[in-house]
């Protein structure tokens, strides 16, 4: 996976997203509410990888993304999904933004992998529970495409980018925040 660096517009302060490592996940397992670790224990890392965004030395948030159905000789994923994610509590964070950098990840990695596209076009995709859903619409502006179970007596909501939405997300968070550089 690559990893990147930004130098935030608003603060000159950088962050890095990059691999996590079962150290970093460690560290901030304590303080998130996913079982972080037993993502980790179950990842498939030819197609899977937890994403960590890190300021000052410390893990502000993590996202956990597969690409479907895992590329083999030379073949091109149809899609990005976002797994889990998670970040700090804003209070505790000495920086901004993290869920849209993660998220920014996600969907560069699936334009590098030059997505197909599934049946409707998404190249990232994702589940997102009722309490999140005005994020992923109105912050992130994900499109939504309707309600879904996502674990047994859980509703939830799908959102995706069309490879057109992840080239516009990309860009505006660059634009409004800082353009990331490979490290």
């Amino acid at each position: 996976m690559d990893a990147y660096q930004v130098e935030l517009n608003s603060t000159a302060q950088t962050i890095y997203l990059l691999e996590a490592t079962r150290a970093d996940i460690e560290t901030v397992s304590s303080i998130l509410t996913c079982d972080w670790l037993y993502f980790w224990s179950r990842l498939d890392s030819d197609c899977e990888a937890i994403v960590k965004l890190e300021a000052g030395g410390n893990v502000q948030g993590l996202i956990h993304i597969a690409l479907y159905p895992y590329p083999l000789q030379g073949d091109r994923p149809e899609y990005l999904e976002i797994i889990h994610i998670e970040t700090i509590q804003s209070p505790s964070r000495p920086v901004n933004p993290v869920g849209l950098y993660l998220i920014w990840y996600a969907a560069k990695t699936s334009l590098d992998f030059d997505c197909t596209g599934n049946n409707d076009g998404s190249i990232v995709e994702l589940d997102a529970l009722e309490s999140a859903i005005d994020y992923y619409r109105d912050k992130v502006m994900m499109e939504g495409q309707g309600c879904r179970s996502i674990a047994p007596g859980e509703e939830g909501y799908a959102f995706r980018f069309s490879k057109e939405q992840a080239i516009e997300f990309c860009n505006r968070i660059e634009q409004q925040y800082g353009i990331p550089s490979p490290t």
